[in-house]
């Protein structure tokens, strides 16, 4: 299969898009089985890690037969053939997993951040700052070019789960999970899915974007994070949190786990909590000097969740760049 990432955007369209962020503000100024939602399982996270850093796989071969190195280490089993990848957009500018859980009555949705070259397109969406009204949300406004890649995706993830034998009557539960730009699809998602017919129980999501307005965030929090365990994981100093910035009507979901430099994490009870990842608040000096927190992550045994072992590597290291 002819590789089509030539950069993972560490370097041009990705970095160009959060440097302009940057100027702008500185210019402005079993394995998966339900527990108390008020109790985060770092186990259990890093099962969700290496499940979101598998969506970064080139060569499917080992993610179909379910043995690529990150499957396994998500100590979860998919069932060989029913495990769909859907892709989409110019030289599958989006990618979601889709599979049928092995041990339990379930299914897992895996979205994937930026991948290649062609993503630019993508990325430059981050533009469309205005938050644009979300269907079935009475008040709630989300990020228009997020929610425009969610719709152009969402009819071939339904058929997806329909096609990989996820029961719609209760009996199956839906795990979510993403990073970055997949953390933001993530959180969309799941009120498609429900309104669907889905029943989503779990998700764990990695350096995810802002999203939405305070109200979609407190309808959120009802619809979900008040009845299942709901992590949205940060680490460090990674700039993408950050954006799209505050001032613009953003505000993240809960539930916060900050994990810091050395590996160490705190719960963070409070929304944008400056005792985590709101404690930074340099933008322009995240983006010249930390932007390879976004890839580096102490939940994946490789510590880089954007490139899984044993299925075709990016070319340009982590550490020198964003992937959003």
């Amino acid at each position: 299969m002819e590789k089509m990432r030539q950069t993972r955007l560490y370097t041009g369209c990705s970095w160009t898009s959060l440097a302009l962020w940057s100027l702008l503000i500185s210019c402005c100024s079993p394995a998966l089985a339900v527990q108390d939602p008020m109790t985060y399982d770092e186990e259990e996270s890093r099962r969700f890690a290496s499940l979101a850093s598998v969506t970064y796989c080139d060569d499917l071969t080992h993610v179909f037969d379910w043995t690529c190195v990150a499957c396994k280490d998500s100590k979860t089993r998919l069932t060989p053939g029913q495990i769909r990848i859907v892709d989409a957009g110019d030289h599958n500018a989006t990618r979601i997993l889709v599979g049928k859980l092995t041990d339990q009555p379930g299914c897992l949705v895996s979205f994937r951040g930026s991948d290649n070259v062609f993503n630019c397109v993508r990325d430059f969406q981050t533009w469309e700052v205005v938050p644009k009204a979300f269907e079935g949300c009475s008040g709630c406004k989300v990020h228009a070019g997020f929610y425009d890649i969610w719709n152009n995706v969402r009819d071939d993830v339904l058929k997806a789960l329909t096609d990989v034998g996820c029961d719609k009557d209760g009996k199956d539960m839906l795990y979510v999970t993403g990073h970055s730009l997949g953390a933001a699809l993530t959180h969309i998602a799941m009120f498609t899915l429900e309104n669907h017919g889905w029943h989503v129980t779990k998700t764990y999501s990695f350096e995810a974007p802002r999203i939405g307005n305070k109200v979609f965030t407190d309808v959120f929090a009802d619809r979900f994070a008040r009845r299942f365990p709901v992590f949205r994981i940060t680490h460090s100093q990674d700039p993408v949190p950050h954006l799209p910035p505050e001032f613009f009507g953003y505000t993240h979901v809960q539930t916060e786990v900050y994990y810091n430099k050395t590996g160490g994490y705190r719960v963070c009870p409070n929304q944008e909590d400056t005792a985590c990842a709101d404690q930074y608040w340099d933008v322009p000096d995240m983006v010249a000097f930390h932007s390879g927190d976004h890839c580096h992550s102490p939940l994946v045994p490789t510590g880089d969740i954007c490139n899984p072992v044993g299925c075709a590597k990016a070319t340009v290291p982590s550490s020198t760049g964003i992937v959003v």
